[in-house]
């Protein structure tokens, strides 16, 4: 039986390439089948259409994520929240995490998520020492809001073999005291063996209840208006919580997978048989993949591969991964492969090594999509040679907000007026497909503080962070909406309101093109619709799936009340 319906007396921001505004839309079978005015819409309309008023609310294309880290926060219904605004003091923290501990059975994994050493009045991370008290009977593992570095107890270090005869990883750093005893904190690639077996503890435990977690983050995601999002470091354990998921057809939206290593921050090898396997496995309607993650400069302890200019002469700070060179043959190897990348890259020299990478592999024919990710500390100078090799740069402004400031202070510093703290507004004027993730958890996830944050370039300590690098409300949108469509290498079937497209929709309460500032903060969504079924709403109206002879007939949203 066809399933119909339309949308009528509303805003409807299509993000064409015009930017067309309509006032209605008719949905078939999941699929937008016109746009336009609502008396031409009417037309179109079969007899047992559903007609919705929507009394002049906004409708736009379903919000799509293009950096998300899904597979670690869809724990966090397991996991204790230990972010600064719910324990602002390393006691209380060590209190919850007493509290936390006390009633698990001894030896089961514990873990804590989002906190931030400079969030806590002592501006420090709690001791080896102190999470061994907090937690004598258990592993714990407390991840920072950043993901690049995390803080574990003996226990945990004692299960995963970290002691004081360990080695130094690759790309990682273990923190040692003056006698060479390892403190507990762990960075970048030192986390991979306690954040592997922690994921594995809790999330391979049981794949049914993982599973279930998944789902109710998504709920959680599609309750803000996201249709769609790309998992940005996609281990073998989280592929296959996906995969399982996708079996048992519980993933409300298309999941994009970005595959790193065996470990969150492993290195890739791409000689491995299996690991390319994987990259290029599961593709279905709710499950994509095709894309590898590469991680090239660190953010701790010295912060990203900067180039820094004092009074003519240069410096240069940060760790990485990877030389120049290698990120080229990988970045090469992975086209040839048919394997699309997306590289990670914080500061201006890594922007320019993964440009050269990308230079590359253009020169070998390469012609599919490249993604660039983050480039929070770069030079709009940059921007003309990214635009010429087509790279998207896949921006997170929603951080401007918390993390803003440390950006400014401590990765760009005084004196650099070459850098720009995430750069937007001059890479879309050098003609940049610039996109908007929001690397949940280090960032927020809404929308509409992205949104409002790539506008406002507000900070928490109130002041605003390179203002002319703000964008317009417009731009800001297509940010959000199609030009993460072509990020997730999705633009042919999602991304804005176009005849033939899924009909992945999102009702909000305001026009986020044309109210204040101020008020885009505040939108709320209505209502999150993919491939035409609503799975959010608040709307009170009756079941879209039940038919209504004649098309002239409307059904009521209840917003007439609000009007």
């Amino acid at each position: 039986m066809t399933r119909e319906w339309a949308f009528v007396n509303a805003v409807i921001r299509t993000v064409d390439d015009r930017d067309s505004v309509a006032d209605a839309v008719l949905v078939r079978d999941g699929r937008i089948v016109a746009v336009g005015r609502e008396a031409d819409v009417r037309a179109a309309a079969g007899t047992h259409c559903r007609v919705r008023d929507l009394a002049g609310r906004t409708v736009v294309p379903g919000f799509i994520d293009p950096h998300n880290h899904l597979s670690l926060t869809a724990l966090d219904a397991v996991s204790l929240d230990c972010s600064g605004m719910l324990l602002p003091s390393i006691d209380e923290l060590l209190h919850e995490i007493a509290g936390a501990t006390a009633t698990m059975v001894p030896g089961q994994w514990a873990r804590g998520m989002n906190f931030t050493p400079f969030a806590v009045r002592e501006g420090r991370a709690p001791t080896r020492g102190e999470l061994d008290e907090a937690a004598p009977n258990n592993p714990f593992f407390l991840l920072d809001v950043s993901c690049n570095r995390a803080w574990a107890n003996s226990a945990a270090l004692d299960i995963v073999g970290i002691d004081e005869f360990t080695p130094q990883p690759w790309g990682g750093q273990i923190e040692r005291d003056h006698a060479g005893v390892p403190t507990g904190a762990l960075l970048q690639a030192a986390m991979n063996p306690v954040q592997t077996a922690s994921w594995r503890a809790i999330g391979a435990a049981d794949w049914d209840a993982t599973v279930e977690l998944l789902a109710r983050k998504m709920a959680d995601y599609a309750a803000v208006g996201l249709t769609g999002l790309s998992d940005a470091a996609v281990t073998p354990d989280s592929a296959e919580m996906y995969a399982r998921a996708d079996r048992q057809g519980v993933l409300p939206f298309t999941v994009h997978q970005m595959h790193t290593a065996d470990d969150f921050f492993g290195k890739q090898d791409l000689r491995r048989i299996g690991f390319s396997e994987r990259v290029r496995d599961r593709e279905s309607n709710r499950l994509r993949g095709g894309t590898m993650k590469i991680f090239l400069d660190h953010g701790f302890p010295d912060g990203p591969i900067m180039n820094r200019v004092h009074e003519g002469c240069h410096s240069h700070t940060g760790s990485a991964y990877y030389g120049k060179q290698e990120v080229v043959e990988l970045a090469v190897a992975a086209n040839q492969l048919g394997i699309r990348t997306a590289i990670h890259a914080m500061g201006n020299w890594a922007v320019d090594a993964v440009l050269d990478a990308y230079e590359a592999v253009r020169r070998t024919g390469g012609n599919d999509l490249l993604r660039l990710e983050h480039a929070y500390v770069a030079e709009p100078d940059q921007a003309p040679r990214m635009a010429d090799l087509g790279v998207d740069l896949v921006a997170k402004p929603g951080i401007l907000f918390g993390t803003g400031p440390f950006f400014d202070q401590a990765w760009r510093g005084a004196g650099q007026a070459h850098l720009r703290v995430v750069p937007l507004r001059s890479m879309i004027d050098a003609g940049v497909r610039v996109s908007f993730g929001s690397d949940a958890p280090a960032g927020p996830y809404r929308p509409a503080d992205i949104l409002w944050n790539a506008v406002s370039r507000m900070s928490m300590t109130g002041a605003v962070i390179d203002a002319d690098e703000a964008v317009t409300p417009e731009q800001a949108l297509r940010c959000a909406t199609i030009n993460a469509a072509y990020a997730s290498g999705r633009e042919h079937e999602v991304g804005s309101i176009e005849v033939g497209k899924r009909a992945n929709l999102v009702v909000i309460d305001r026009d986020v093109v044309t109210c204040a500032v101020d008020e885009i903060r505040g939108m709320e969504v209505l209502e999150t619709i993919v491939d035409g079924v609503a799975i959010f709403s608040v709307l009170d109206h009756l079941d879209t799936d039940t038919d209504t002879s004649g098309a002239a007939d409307r059904v009521s949203t209840g917003m007439e009340k609000q009007a």
